[in-house]
């Protein structure tokens, strides 16, 4: 096993790369399934060799220098089978080890990571990309074929066409017009807590001994949808549980419930802008109902419509919920709040379960000592509140006596 430093292209985001190369021996490929084949070239029978991996910002991680690790026919690919060069690189302290688990062929038919399998435009998993741009099981099926021996065939045509520098593939996921429904959902900065390490397995089984310093991450594992994915139901985009997810959660976010009072048919709508002016909200939602009234409130920047019926409203929420745009400015949209009844005059405010203090009582009456005639005297002014003694006149003619 040798160490060769190579120079390798510089790839997105000014990173730096070093790769050291790892030349195996051939016959031990895929747990020595390919043996029979030493005496051919690798290059005709489809062995893929590639300088430097196709990966997406995520998996690279934070750092812009990073370190691989390269193996020549290292391990199969896990789509076409074919054995492919295997990077190897740590995306960043306290990350694992990640490396390749696709080939490059397979990678560039779907527009996905080698690593994690997801669309290098938009971050997301191939069934949410698909069902965004309207692709059927079908065409994807005849994109990239399923069966095994027809896999194998279609991956040794693509790497022809790539010589040739012919297009790869029918569907040019890279070359799609912008969708709003992945604008929508893609991420916008790198998800780095995908790179975190494995959990122990001896945490969870209750025996792990080396506490603070073990490398793999003491929680325990997750349990639900999230718990079953594959591999090859992520690169197809069928059963994928975190595609599932996330599109549900779109569909709850970009879908309002209409309240339960009958009388609201009011929108709050907001985020405007200067130049957004009552006639252009009435014309998004003319359309869908009669209007009583848009009223603007610019030190908010929002403004209310509301609509003659209720179910004229219904219809412009269903539809504009997620999608009002105004003069090229998304905006927000929600249900109105219903006004709350007052409480009728002479009524009692007090709600259940309020303790209600009561005011402190009044004062003592004041004490008739050494108050004169029409005097007012309180108790502050009585001197044996401190301690003091009062002589009276009779007491004090008996001490002078």
């Amino acid at each position: 096993r040798t160490f060769v430093p190579i120079p390798s292209p510089e790839p997105e985001g000014n990173r730096s790369c070093e790769v050291h190369v790892r030349t195996w021996c051939v016959r031990g490929v895929a747990g020595g399934k390919m043996a029979h084949r030493m005496g051919r070239d690798v290059e005709e029978d489809g062995w893929e060799r590639s300088d430097f991996p196709i990966l997406c910002e995520t998996c690279l991680g934070p750092n812009p220098f990073v370190r691989m690790t390269k193996a020549d026919y290292h391990a199969e690919c896990k789509i076409c089978t074919r054995p492919f060069t295997v990077f190897r690189w740590k995306p960043g302290a306290g990350a694992r080890y990640k490396k390749t688990e696709i080939c490059q062929t397979c990678s560039k038919a779907k527009h996905v990571c080698q690593t994690c399998l997801l669309d290098l435009q938009y971050n997301l998993p191939v069934q949410v990309r698909d069902t965004a741009l309207g692709i059927t099981e079908e065409e994807a099926q005849q994109a990239v074929p399923k069966s095994q021996v027809t896999l194998l065939h279609w991956a040794e045509e693509q790497d022809k066409l790539a010589l040739t520098g012919q297009d790869q593939g029918t569907i040019t996921y890279g070359k799609a017009p912008k969708n709003e429904l992945l604008e929508r959902m893609k991420r916008k900065e790198p998800y780095y807590k995908r790179n975190e390490a494995r959990i122990c397995s001896f945490f969870v089984k209750g025996c792990c001994k080396r506490g603070k310093e073990c490398p793999y991450r003491h929680e325990m594992p997750q349990t639900g949808e999230l718990a079953n994915q594959n591999m090859k139901d992520r690169y197809y985009g069928v059963n994928d549980p975190v595609a599932r997810k996330l599109m549900r959660g779109d569909k709850e976010r970009n879908t309002l419930v209409p309240p339960e009072d009958e009388s609201v048919a009011t929108f709050f709508v907001g985020g405007l802008e200067e130049g957004i002016g009552k006639e252009d909200l009435a014309g998004v939602f003319c359309p869908y109902g009669e209007l009583k009234s848009v009223n603007l409130v610019p030190l908010k920047r929002c403004a209310f419509v509301t609509f003659t019926s209720r179910g004229d409203a219904e219809r412009a929420g269903e539809a504009l919920a997620g999608n009002l745009v105004v003069k090229g400015k998304k905006l927000k949209l929600m249900w109105g709040k219903p006004l709350k009844q007052r409480d009728a005059p002479g009524l009692s405010r007090r709600k259940e379960g309020v303790q209600h203090i009561q005011p402190p009582a009044p004062p003592p009456p004041p004490s008739s000592i050494g108050a004169g005639a029409g005097t007012s005297y309180y108790p502050s002014m009585d001197p044996q509140t401190y301690g003091s003694k009062i002589v009276l006149p009779a007491e004090q003619e008996g001490q002078n006596d």
